[in-house]
């Protein structure tokens, strides 16, 4: 058959099946529409009544989760009415019939015997996954709790924050792979060869994922021994600022500039926690050599303790800032160590604040803050370069004047008559 026979059979066709190819058309669509525009949210509201029947709340997962439903049965439905309109082009419906007949009855039959199963599986994953983020929290508190009963609120708040999201999170990859592969095992697909793929792709992963493998080893370290918590300031792999997050895998820092930076856990070596339990001023305050060191020490001590019982600042303070020692005989100060406690990430404020308080106290009772002078010294018995210079010029103006008897017009007088008294005085 040519391709002129063969488009005068399907045009026939199509006039013959003209009212079949219109219902398909129409319903295709009429089904689509429906898929698309109304089965995300019947099933939304499935899956919500579904979340409030389980602890905790994935309220985010509800619209994926339609779209994809409605996604799937749209095609469904498109690949149905296209066979359909092709068989009625061709002129054999007999065969799409048949099909679409023996299919159903196949598809009703897997769905009578794997679906339950599957849902069962599905809503059990989900119930053991949503009972893991209800309980892990509150069973760390309660142990973190018991074990820090001298901790600061705020650290122990750390504590439950930083532990908790990572046991979830570990928790929700476990339980998630699980229901996959029980999934998989329902549907019908044998995991056995699927089990030796994964094995030998582990492998490959594994000699070419060294470093991730050891980002992950050395992040569980970093929660087990509690080395730093969301929200502490540190000092890791040579950048420092504060933890916004971590996992396994990475640490977040923001900088004072606001930038972030994503620090392997494999790239650290040292980990310096300025923030972890309590925090320390530590500074020195220079005076000049002439001042009473013991009416500055009076005034530093003075200006630490209303600090401390100040309203405001007070409950920030553990300690008060008080003088340790004299900590240095400085090129043009005497330096004065200066030591105090406040709570966790607020020892640069209660900083900022006494340097405030001192500079007025040192105002008020006129005591000297210096600042670098610097001299210039020639040596001893060295000439003077600037004297030299004077004494040279004033000898140069000097000369000029007695050598210079044919200038100017007192020299061309004395010149033409060198008698003082004249040719007359005879």
């Amino acid at each position: 058959m040519n391709f002129d026979a063969l488009l005068v059979d399907v045009v026939n066709n199509a006039r013959d099946n003209a009212v079949w190819l219109i219902t398909w058309t129409v319903g295709a669509f009429v089904l689509v529409s429906i898929t698309w525009w109304r089965l995300p949210k019947i099933a939304t509201r499935v899956l919500r009544w579904i979340d409030d029947l389980l602890p905790g709340d994935f309220a985010d997962l509800h619209t994926p989760i339609g779209r994809w439903i409605s996604v799937v049965v749209s095609l469904v439905v498109v690949l149905i009415a296209g066979g359909a309109a092709i068989s009625a082009l061709v002129g054999d419906l007999g065969p799409t019939r048949d099909f679409l007949a023996s299919s159903a009855v196949a598809v009703g039959r897997w769905l009578l015997a794997a679906v339950p199963k599957i849902a069962i599986v599905v809503i059990g994953g989900l119930f053991v996954q949503r009972l893991a983020a209800h309980l892990i929290p509150r069973a760390v508190e309660r142990h973190l709790r018991a074990r820090a009963s001298d901790q600061l609120e705020s650290e122990v708040e750390k504590d439950i924050a930083t532990l908790s999201t990572v046991l979830t999170t570990a928790t929700t990859i476990t339980v998630l792979t699980a229901t996959f592969f029980m999934v998989m095992a329902q549907v019908g697909i044998d995991l056995a060869p699927l089990l030796v793929g994964f094995g030998v792709v582990g492998i490959a992963v594994g000699f070419g994922a060294q470093n991730l493998v050891r980002d992950i080893f050395a992040g569980i370290f970093v929660i087990l021994e509690n080395q730093y918590r969301v929200n502490d300031v540190v000092n890791i792999a040579g950048i420092g600022g504060l933890v916004e997050d971590i996992n396994l895998r990475r640490t977040v820092l923001r900088d004072l500039d606001y930038r972030q930076h994503f620090i392997p856990n494999g790239e650290i070596r040292t980990a310096t926690n300025y923030t972890k339990d309590k925090s320390r001023v530590n500074m020195n305050v220079g005076v000049a050599y002439k001042e009473d060191l013991d009416e500055v020490i009076e005034v530093l001590n003075r200006v630490g303790l209303e600090l401390a019982q100040d309203p405001e600042w007070g409950p920030l303070v553990l300690d008060p800032i008080q003088v340790l020692r004299v900590d240095d005989f400085a090129d043009s100060a005497i330096e004065i160590k200066v030591l105090g406690e406040t709570v966790p990430i607020r020892q640069w404020d209660i900083a900022g604040q006494y340097r405030l308080r001192v500079k007025k106290a040192f105002d008020e009772l006129g005591i000297e803050i210096p600042f670098p002078h610097q001299t210039l010294y020639w040596g001893e018995g060295q000439p003077n370069i600037m004297e030299m210079r004077q004494a040279r010029s004033s000898e140069e103006g000097n000369d000029g004047g007695l050598n210079g008897t044919t200038g100017g017009p007192g020299g061309a007088t004395a010149a033409s008559n060198p008698d003082p008294e004249g040719p007359d005085s005879e």
